[in-house]
């Protein structure tokens, strides 16, 4: 039997837990940011030991957000997507500057 990538495992754990009979709602900033940094929805790289893996965890959940998001509102107009999808973007380089040490200017080099 083929092994499930985990990244891939995720997306349909969480793509699972979300109602697909609400669409065309916006996400809002400060509620992804919370997500982002309280581990929603769960990705492999929390399974990891070192200081790095947030960063990396943050992406990954944001990918997985913003697929079920595009998923979710295929059907809406692209000004709408880009909108939704510019919103995640933001909140996961909010997030990932309140995971940085404030003293390690190069965390992102």
């Amino acid at each position: 039997m083929k092994k499930t990538d985990p990244f891939i495992a995720a997306y349909y754990e969480f793509r699972e837990s979300v109602d697909f009979s609400r669409s065309g709602i916006l996400p809002d900033k400060d509620n992804m940011i919370s997500y982002l940094l309280m581990g929603v929805p769960r990705v492999p790289a929390d399974d990891k030991p070192d200081s790095a893996s947030f960063i990396e965890a943050v992406d990954q959940r944001v990918l997985i957000l913003k697929a079920v998001f595009t998923e979710l509102n295929h059907h809406a107009d692209e000004e709408f997507l880009d909108k939704g999808l510019e919103i995640y973007d933001r909140a996961a380089e909010t997030a990932k500057v309140l995971l940085t040490d404030p003293e390690d200017e190069n965390e992102f080099a």
